[in-house]
């Protein structure tokens, strides 16, 4: 069988622009997933102040010229891994061995799949031409349109007529100038909130299913402890969500962020962060909980479940569990990025005189026809995703774990009322004061302003609401246990309780 490398190559430089996207996000993520423990590593000492990980570096200590640089500590992640891939793939006596390995590949899978619809760099417009043949004097502008769009296939956007010319054969050719737009998007979807949403709530699959499999009841208590958590933290999640929904009219993730693409007063970001700051708390907080993350980890609390839903898995499954969890920070950490934070979105960058050639949209900042640009705003979504992931890892290595039942009650008593209330304000000040009308409702400055004014009325309410509201249950008592040196009893003259029982009383 003969090779053609040159069909090989056209048909690769062929290749959509999703695919490339595609290719080039995962694996971005997947590598940032190793480097993320590093991450985490120099955020706990640099928060208990030490050094972390510094001796590793990419020589391993075998290669030469490079195995006494430590490089920071850079060769630790790649260590780790070699570690997980040569450690025994150990497999406890009475698993389920099917659901035992699905359960960890489930996780994985679910997670890098939710990044489908992120909005990674804008839109890139380009020119070019396409040759039609010369309909007749009866067609319509809009079959001519038609053919024209046939003719210059996707990512069509609009056309103009450019010159007519005859072949040798004498047929009459039109030319039309054809101009494109490529999303730099793996998919467009205009259910891209509620895919994200959707996906993301599958993970728990995986948390439940190697739970269960594990035949350990520390494991199945910590799958039992995911799915409520999940239960709990996704309602108000989604009603935050809701929130920006309201606001837009839209489900389409790309919309959103584009719609953040302007300025309040000529120069403060149209950032939902400033116009709606607690449902992006309210956002944050249960990101934390559906990524199982401290003080939110009691699906794997180690004092009471040993390890929780992984404790009987080893090598590359307890590995792809580690994997899934660094990989769904960063995807929530984006989509929090994309709904709050502008996306790909560089404030005031269009204004600049000197860079103003390549933003042909004046009432689109999303469009531009520099490829550079894109890769530069992809850059700067994925800076402010790590802005969150730091966030992430601060938050683990600042706050005690709460117990299950203090978890369930910030859920049930506090974050999703706030959340219904945060709801019924948007839907109302929506009402009475609307967004700007045109292709998608763009936040006024006035609606904004509204909007940030009921967010400060909401959270008083709740504080004032709170004060009347009753105690919950005192769940937290001690237990009386018989005969215990703990228990306050009265205890004979001439004696004192210390600390390792009862000691004589002092002359």
């Amino acid at each position: 069988m003969n090779v053609n490398i040159e069909t090989i190559i056209n048909w690769v430089l062929n290749l959509p622009a999703w695919v490339w996207i595609t290719l080039i996000a995962h694996f971005t993520i997947l590598i940032v997933v190793a480097y993320m423990i590093l991450l985490e590593r120099k955020t706990a000492s640099w928060v208990q102040d030490r050094i972390g990980p510094n001796r590793v570096g990419l020589g391993f200590g075998i290669i030469p010229y490079l195995k006494d640089m430590h490089m920071f500590g850079l060769g630790q992640p790649l260590a780790d891994g070699l570690k997980f891939i040569l450690k025994e793939d150990y497999r406890a006596k009475g698993v389920d061995p099917v659901l035992f390995t699905l359960a960890p590949m489930v996780m994985i899978i679910v997670i890098i799949t939710s990044i489908a619809v992120l909005p990674i760099g804008g839109i890139r417009e380009q020119t070019g031409h396409v040759n039609i043949a010369a309909p007749a004097p009866t067609a319509s502008n809009e079959d001519i349109m038609r053919d024209v769009q046939a003719a210059a296939g996707k990512n069509f956007y609009s056309a103009s007529k450019a010159y007519d010319h005859v072949t040798p054969d004498g047929k009459l050719i039109e030319t039309w100038n054809v101009t494109y737009r490529y999303h730099f998007q793996i998919a467009d979807l205009n259910i891209g909130v509620l895919y994200v949403l959707a996906v993301l709530s599958l993970s728990v699959y995986g948390v439940v299913i190697g739970g269960w499999a594990s035949n350990n009841k520390y494991s199945f208590i910590g799958g039992l402890r995911a799915t409520a958590n999940m239960i709990s933290y996704e309602i108000p999640m989604g009603l935050a969500v809701l929130c920006i929904v309201l606001m837009f009219g839209t489900l389409n993730l790309e919309t959103i962020v584009d719609q953040q693409a302007h300025y309040w007063m000529g120069w403060i970001p149209a950032w939902n962060c400033f116009n709606q700051p607690l449902a992006f708390v309210m956002f944050l907080i249960c990101i934390h909980a559906e990524a199982n993350r401290a003080p939110f980890d009691l699906a794997e609390a180690e004092q009471e479940l040993v390890g929780g839903y992984h404790t009987e898995y080893s090598s590359m499954r307890f590995a792809l569990f580690f994997l899934a969890e660094y990989a769904g920070m960063i995807t929530t950490s984006a989509v929090c990025v994309a709904l709050f934070f502008g996306g790909w979105q560089i404030p005031w960058i269009e204004k600049l005189p000197f860079l103003q050639q390549f933003f042909p949209d004046a009432n689109n900042p999303a469009v531009t026809n520099s490829v550079i640009i894109c890769i530069i705003r992809g850059g700067v979504m994925f800076a402010k995703t790590l802005v969150v992931v730091f966030v992430f890892m601060w938050v683990r290595w600042s706050l005690p774990r709460f117990r299950f039942d203090q978890l369930m009650m910030l859920a049930w008593r506090a974050l999703i009322p706030i959340s219904l209330g945060m709801l019924i304000m948007t839907a109302l000040v929506i009402y009475f004061v609307p967004p700007e009308m045109g292709a998608v409702m763009m936040v006024s400055g006035a609606t904004a302003l509204a909007l940030l004014g009921g967010n400060v009325a909401v959270l008083v309410l709740s504080m004032g609401i709170s004060l009347i509201l009753p105690a919950p249950p005192p769940t937290n008592r001690k237990s009386l246990v018989p005969g215990s040196r703990y228990q306050k009893t009265p205890l004979p003259a001439g004696v004192i309780s210390g600390g390792n029982g009862i000691l004589p009383a002092p002359t």
